[in-house]
């Protein structure tokens, strides 16, 4: 069996366990690890519009955070099946503490993963320096538990097939999607007012149903982003959207 694993750097602090897992099963099929960061034509060769891609045999594309589970059922010849992530999503909004997302609080919005681990975040931090000055995002925190959140780069450092221009940044991460609030309004908004003083546009890519990555659709709609044209479709899993909003 063949793996190839394409990741954008440590765009998402799991990015890191991934590749640690993957070195565990090096000796038990051919893995391939392509880092697509700066790589804009490797990207777009793959129609990459998520933090990572795992191509099997070269046919079978796969987007969700790898685990154990998933690899041992490939190695067994079988095919695995991955579903889309649907909830239903609350519209209600809910407002803590909103604060801008640094180096200082960067563990709390690493608490998005489910996953608590000092390296992913410190890798995670190293890869936000790398593309913003010291204010990442805006997250939404209520005695200090992260709530929700919002994170950006400059378009221009996306290796993903979008539009670039040093007056257009990209939303790379609106999170946590809840059945019981929306949590993530309120820093969008924050972050809107702040990106307006570099930036004249807002991008981002969402699902037009599930909220991976990003999203859904409706969300964006109701914040007054346009669909811009549909970016890419993945048989039997999503239709992914390109939106935009005016700063």
């Amino acid at each position: 069996m063949k793996i190839d694993f394409y990741y954008w750097d440590m765009q998402c602090p799991l990015n890191n366990e991934m590749l640690k897992l993957l070195k565990k099963y090096d000796s038990r099929c051919e893995i391939h690890i392509h880092n697509v960061k700066g790589d804009f034509a490797l990207a777009k060769k793959q129609r990459m519009f998520f933090p990572t891609l795992t191509v099997v045999n070269n046919v079978k594309r796969y987007f969700k955070p790898l685990n154990e589970n998933f690899l041992n059922h490939l190695l067994q010849g079988k095919e695995a099946e991955e579903k889309p992530y649907f909830i239903q999503q609350e519209r209600k909004i809910f407002t803590g503490e909103i604060f801008p997302l640094t180096k200082q609080n960067i563990e709390i919005a690493c608490a998005c993963t489910s996953r608590k681990s000092s390296e992913n975040c410190h890798k995670k931090l190293k890869f936000l320096e790398d593309c913003c000055s010291d204010v990442f995002g805006f997250i939404n925190v209520n005695d200090g538990k992260l709530l929700g959140g919002v994170e950006y780069v400059p378009s221009v450092l996306v290796p993903y097939d979008i539009p670039k221009s040093d007056k257009i940044a990209f939303l790379t991460c609106a999170y946590l999607s809840s059945k019981k609030y929306d949590y993530k309004t309120t820093p969008l908004k924050t972050l809107e007012n702040f990106l307006k003083r570099k930036f004249d546009k807002l991008i981002a890519i969402s699902g037009d149903r599930g909220v991976f990555p990003n999203g859904d659709l409706e969300w964006f709609l109701k914040n007054g982003f346009s669909d811009e044209y549909v970016i890419s479709v993945e048989l039997n899993y999503c239709k992914l959207h390109l939106v935009s909003k005016n700063l």
